[in-house]
C-alpha cells in the first residue's frame, strides 16, 4: 500500500509541476519586446513586463520592437504590435493680442473669439498666425499663404 501511495503522489505532484510550468509559459504570451534576432531579420527572443527571456518566432522582427506574441503549445509566435498614425495636427488660425515685448506672441484669440496662451516667436501684436495643438502649447508660426 506504501507503494501505491508513492506512485499517485509522484504522479499528482508531477501534474502540478507540468501545471505551473504550463501556465508560467503561459503568463508569457502578450505584448512582449525583441531582444535578439537571428541575423536575418527574424526576432528569436524576447522579454515580457517581468524581464523574462523566452524564446520566440517573429518573423521580420528586429530587436527593440514591440510584439504582440501567442503561446501556441510548441512555440511563442509573435507579430508586429499595429502602430496607429498619429492623429494629422489640426492647424487653426488665430490673431496675436499680446507679447513679451521681445517679438514673441504670448496670447492670441481664434475665430470664436476665445482668449488663449501660445508660443509664438518672432510674432508680434495684430499679426495672423497659424496655431498647432502640441498638447502641452499652442504652437504658433506667421500665417502660409500657399
Amino acid at each position: 500500500m506504501r507503494h501505491t501511495y508513492g506512485k499517485t503522489l509522484g504522479k499528482t505532484l508531477g501534474m502540478v509541476l507540468a501545471a505551473l510550468c504550463l501556465v508560467s509559459t503561459l503568463a508569457v504570451a502578450g505584448e512582449m519586446t525583441c531582444t535578439a534576432s537571428d541575423g536575418k531579420g527574424n526576432c528569436t527572443a524576447a522579454t515580457g513586463p517581468d524581464g523574462t527571456p523566452v524564446v520566440v518566432v517573429g518573423e521580420g522582427l528586429k530587436v527593440g520592437e514591440l510584439m504582440d506574441c501567442q503561446n501556441r503549445g510548441n512555440m511563442i509566435d509573435c507579430q508586429a504590435v499595429p502602430r496607429v498614425a498619429p492623429p494629422e495636427a489640426v492647424t487653426q488660425q488665430m490673431t496675436c493680442t499680446a507679447s513679451d515685448g521681445k517679438g514673441n506672441c504670448t496670447a492670441a484669440t481664434g475665430p470664436d473669439g476665445t482668449t488663449v496662451v501660445v508660443v509664438g516667436e518672432g510674432l508680434k501684436v495684430g499679426e495672423h498666425m497659424d496655431c498647432q495643438d502640441r498638447g502641452t502649447m499652442l504652437d504658433c508660426h506667421a500665417e502660409r499663404h500657399d
